[in-house]
């Protein structure tokens, strides 16, 4: 699993700028947008901002941890350099698990942030 999720880091490793990028500008707009609004009406593009930046910034942090995934341990190891991987290994493993449960948390928050943008403009 970790070398299917290292492929996918490397095939979009050359996106990592943009979405670095794209984080900067929404954060750049969101805090615009609470400089600048007067009322709740002024702030129509607070929640869209919100979401652009934290999926932006949960893409770019993919494709920055996964992409560099130690290689399985060789039988011929020795039994330290094995028990090193297996450590380095485990490590991304919970890094799995937790961008999965923030995949989870994200898409929920976002389906409720974009029901409560909807009725509210």
């Amino acid at each position: 699993m970790l070398e299917r999720l290292q492929a996918l880091a490397i095939r979009f490793s050359r996106l990592g700028p943009f979405f670095a990028l794209l984080a900067a500008c929404a954060l750049m707009l969101g805090v615009y947008v609470l400089l600048t609004s007067g009322d709740q009406s002024d702030d129509v593009a607070l929640i869209p901002a919100f979401m652009l930046f934290t999926w932006a910034m949960m893409a770019r942090s993919f494709i920055s941890i996964f992409a560099h995934v130690p290689a399985k341990a060789l039988r011929d190891a020795g039994f330290w350099q094995r028990f090193k991987l297996a450590v380095q290994r485990g490590v991304y493993y919970g890094f799995v698990t937790l961008f999965a449960v923030a995949t989870i948390f994200l898409l929920l928050s976002s389906w409720q942030l974009s029901s409560v943008w909807r009725m509210m403009y």
